[in-house]
């Protein structure tokens, strides 16, 4: 009898940390939809929905590449991407951020060319300063009393 309950106990423990395992991982997105991978003769392409590279060097972030649309050629060595955003980070942590329609960027030498509404925008610190400046010139006007 005894040995029927811990069979019946065990069979109960392996059903609910199977059942927990599932919930568990059907919770991830997965990212199946968003990869298209073709056949060829002229080798294999790649089609990449929300395409996003980041570099980093020693922890921290140098640049990153996001796109709408990556449209990998292998026999081309070209990535043709769609509603590309383009963020550069320099040393003093200012951020350079380019948008453009479309791009193009060459595989074997990392050259990326964009054409299409293509935007510059530079993160300086002018505005920061002003607001600093503000800020100290209030606290040190005190209203007088009449």
């Amino acid at each position: 009898m005894i040995e029927k309950i811990r069979t019946l106990t065990l069979l109960i423990a392996i059903s609910v940390l199977g059942y927990g395992g599932y919930v568990f991982l059907s919770t991830f997105q997965t990212t199946s939809e968003s990869i298209d991978i073709q056949f060829d003769d002229n080798g294999l392409d790649v089609k990449i929905k929300n395409f996003k590279i980041t570099h980093e060097n020693s922890g921290r972030k140098d640049w990153k590449l996001m796109a709408e649309l990556a449209q990998i050629n292998q026999k081309k060595e070209t990535t043709k991407l769609n509603n590309v955003e383009y963020i550069f980070i320099n040393d003093e942590m200012k951020k350079f951020k380019v948008y453009a329609d479309f791009g193009t960027l060459s595989n074997k030498t990392k050259d990326l060319s964009l054409e299409g509404n293509v935007k510059m925008l530079i993160e300086t610190g002018i505005i920061k300063d002003q607001i600093t400046n503000n800020t100290i010139s209030k606290k040190k006007i005190k209203p007088t009393n009449r």
